[in-house]
């Protein structure tokens, strides 16, 4: 019994401690993916572009990280608050705890990391990566303490126990490919609008705005689906529909969301640069 209800018939406390700690490290690496995939087109999208018209062949995967060591603090550190809730509402007792053991492998990569950048040979923004991995050490220690915490009290409260976050546990075995997917594209028009929101900040006028509300545009679709998705899986939307309408429902909106969503954002990117070389010039 666990408060007086049945227990979860998949599993008590030590099954949810294991599933939180897979969880944790299987949905970080797919979300730590999403962040390297778009380095190229966020800071180095002139070299992309001088590589291509050169006839040379661009493979993502070859230009790694680099030397963008504060985009590699900065998505790990907004990585690890997201798994780390997630895995303390499948933990539910001890969340931060778990969350941090869950993280050691993590802290384990930072360590190689500093000792290779140490005692190998040199690497781009070798400073900086040492600097930085001696600081993520113990930031991502403490935001998986917290956040896991965070997110075990919040399953506790919100959410039935036999669901994790109000949604059946099995769910989060597959929805991870279309989180990647859209966490590809969301982290692409996100950093996008943060930055035109620091180059026009000061400008109050109407073209302004819609430079605010043409950046906007793709962060909101690249989003809808995925919340749309969780809401059918938590019941609170198609609840009288059956499982298999439901299943076709979430896939057409997977699958049409994100083409729709890159459809736009090809569209207000291109009005966007339009628009700003006109008005700002």
């Amino acid at each position: 019994m666990i408060n007086g209800d049945v227990r979860p018939a998949w599993g008590g406390t030590v099954a949810r401690w294991f599933w939180a700690l897979v969880a944790f490290n299987f949905y970080a690496l797919f979300l730590l993916s999403a962040f390297e995939q778009n380095i190229p087109y966020l800071f180095d999208a002139k070299l992309v572009s001088e590589m291509r018209a050169a006839g040379n062949v661009f493979e993502i995967n070859d230009r790694g990280w680099k030397d963008h060591y504060i985009w590699r603090l900065f998505a790990s550190v907004v990585i690890t608050a997201l798994v780390a809730f997630l895995a303390g509402a499948i933990a539910r007792l001890k969340g931060g705890v778990v969350a941090v053991v869950a993280n050691i492998p993590s802290i384990l990569v930072w360590g190689a990391m500093l000792f290779v950048i140490t005692h190998g040979n040199p690497i781009e923004g070798q400073t900086g990566f040492t600097v930085v991995s001696v600081v993520a050490i113990p930031l991502t220690t403490g935001v998986a303490y917290y956040f896991g915490r965070i997110g075990g009290e919040t399953q506790s409260s919100e959410f039935p126990d036999d669901t994790v976050l109000g949604i059946r546990p099995y769910h989060w075995m597959w929805i991870v490919f279309p989180i990647y997917l859209y966490a590809v594209g969301i982290v692409f028009v996100l950093a996008k609008f943060i930055v035109l929101q620091l180059l026009t900040w000061r400008d109050m006028s109407i073209v302004g705005a819609i430079v605010s509300l043409l950046g906007l545009i793709p962060v909101i679709l690249w989003i809808y689906p995925l919340t749309f998705v969780y809401r059918v899986l938590a019941g609170s939307a198609l609840s009288e529909k059956s499982a298999g309408i439901k299943a076709i429902a979430n896939a057409g909106v997977i699958t049409g969301g994100a083409v729709l969503a890159l459809g736009m954002q090809l569209a207000s990117f291109w009005l966007l640069q339009k628009l700003m070389s006109w008005w700002y010039r």
